[in-house]
């Protein structure tokens, strides 16, 4: 997920008859931060790398060695990718290979079968919409807090994070 430093405007609600606007602060910067992440389905654990450098194949290839530090005792890992051009590099291909990890990409166009993307709009609920932070350095801590303390959230996450996808059936 690449989230830039600044706020993302939701919703709200308000009691019928009351008068007054929120306003929310927001910053006009363009700084970056780019948050790779691996979620373990049956465990719900997630693996996390945050980086203001651009996302490629070096960091992927750094995330890859990241993910097996994470699970250096398992004997298989398979993560699902989707199609962007880093995820799909000869460099990274070789990486993965070479600790052990299986990659498979997702069909162009299905974020709806990407678990992750679940956990990245939680995310954004939790960090980012209608949330102001003064500075870049106040807003990564946040997020790393957010992500280094995942476990405050297991209950919501349970109820998130589940293998249930709908089935569609062609004619």
């Amino acid at each position: 997920m690449h989230q830039i430093h600044n706020n993302e405007n939701d919703y709200c609600w308000q009691k019928v008859g009351a008068s007054g606007t929120l306003l929310i602060n927001s910053n006009s910067g363009r700084r970056r931060l780019n948050i790779i992440g691996a979620l373990n389905p049956l465990t719900k654990r997630v693996t996390s790398f945050l980086s203001e450098a651009n996302c490629d194949q070096d960091l992927m290839k750094v995330f890859l060695k990241e993910v097996r530090k994470d699970y250096r005792k398992a004997k298989e890992i398979i993560i699902y990718l989707d199609n962007a051009s880093y995820n799909r590099g000869k460099e990274v291909s070789e990486r993965a290979k070479s600790l052990g990890i299986t990659l498979k990409h997702l069909p162009s166009y299905s974020p709806n079968l990407n678990l992750i993307e679940r956990l990245w709009r939680f995310f954004k609920k939790k960090v980012v919409k209608n949330f102001y932070h003064k500075d870049f350095e106040t807003f990564f801590k946040r997020v790393r807090y957010f992500f280094w303390n995942i476990k405050e959230y297991q209950e919501e996450l349970e109820n998130l994070l589940t293998l249930n996808f709908e089935i569609i059936k062609t004619r």
